[in-house]
């Protein structure tokens, strides 16, 4: 999933998807990924010239995602240390979940020093129950990378096709987002439109003019097939008009022409981007969450009284296309 940073412009990259031929290699069934889960930051550090001569640069930085990490089972009330398996923690994206059920919130709960991966819990811990760990954690920057206006890459992130359009800016920022299942990533609108153009056919030699433009209309009708694969529709071709002899100044020649008249019904689509999942919400209000967390199991259902105010707590969701993508539980 291609998704953006807010107040970058985000014209670097026109679109992402799986690169079915590697995939295809790797499983018949496509349900191996060859990049890790999580996602990638792509910085643009510098542009590709005009001409593609010279290849524009970018970095990419990985924040690699964990899921469902067993991290402790409490032995007794006073296990207040745990440790998760990688350092270098990137900060705000831990979420604990006792008995794979219930959030812990970060500060009330427990607290993490990221740099370690070090966790340490605030509260008595309930004897028998288990904690699992879902984050993510930052690797070394790859790059910088070479890509060139209007062309694809599909090395730089392994399974992963980038189509680099015609409007990289330096400075832009991009996030490439990879899950470890199959998930919808996007909403997708479409449509049809219709063109309609002419086409000039030239030639020296006026009974020539005649068969160029028979030529031209026949070799379109026949690749209609490959047309229609690529999501083109041939509605109308037919002759048009034809010109007298003409004089080339820059030349010195003479040239005849004729016109072919077409018509071509064109699919679109668009996608937009579905980066956020919500999937339980508690009837809990912020106040009272912050007041007691989760880890003792006391937290009041609040928000069932009548009366009771209006917010909904639960696992800290960021809304919109950021750099939280979080798919909360």
């Amino acid at each position: 999933m291609l998704a953006y940073y807010t107040d970058f412009p985000g014209t670097t990259i026109e679109w992402v998807r799986e690169n079915s031929d590697l995939l295809y290699k790797i499983s018949p069934k496509r349900n191996i990924f060859p990049s890790h889960p999580g996602v990638y930051n792509i910085s643009i550090t510098e542009v590709p010239d005009e001409a593609h001569n010279i290849p524009g640069k970018f970095v990419i930085t990985p924040l690699l995602t964990i899921t469902n990490e067993p991290l402790i089972v409490f032995s007794s009330s006073g296990d207040f240390d745990a440790q998760l398996s990688h350092e270098n923690i990137y900060p705000g994206s831990v979420r604990l979940w006792l008995d794979q059920r219930i959030a812990l919130l970060e500060g009330v709960d427990f607290i993490v020093e990221n740099t370690t991966g070090y966790v340490t819990f605030l509260k008595p811990t309930p004897t028998g129950y288990s904690v699992s760990a879902d984050y993510r954690f930052i690797i070394p920057d790859q790059g910088p990378l070479d890509f060139k206006s209007e062309e694809f890459d599909a090395t730089s992130i392994p399974g992963v096709v980038i189509a680099f359009g015609d409007r990289a800016q330096k400075g832009d920022r991009l996030s490439i987002v990879v899950t470890d299942e199959r998930v919808d990533t996007a909403s997708i609108y479409g449509g049809k439109f219709e063109i309609n153009t002419e086409l000039i056919v030239f030639t020296r030699d006026a009974e020539d003019r005649e068969k160029m433009s028979d030529y031209v209309i026949i070799k379109m009708l026949e690749r209609q097939n490959d047309l229609g694969f690529l999501g083109i529709e041939l509605l109308d071709i037919s002759p048009g008009g034809e010109s007298e002899e003409v004089y080339n100044e820059a030349t010195d020649d003479y040239f005849y022409d004729s016109t072919i008249s077409l018509s071509l019904r064109v699919d679109w689509e668009s996608y937009i981007p579905l980066p956020i999942e919500v999937e339980a919400i508690r009837m809990t209000s912020k106040s009272a969450e912050q007041e007691t967390g989760y880890l003792d199991g006391t937290f009041p259902y609040d928000l069932l009284k009548i009366g009771s105010p209006v917010e909904v707590a639960g696992v800290n969701t960021i809304i919109g296309r950021n750099i939280g993508y979080e798919r909360t539980r």
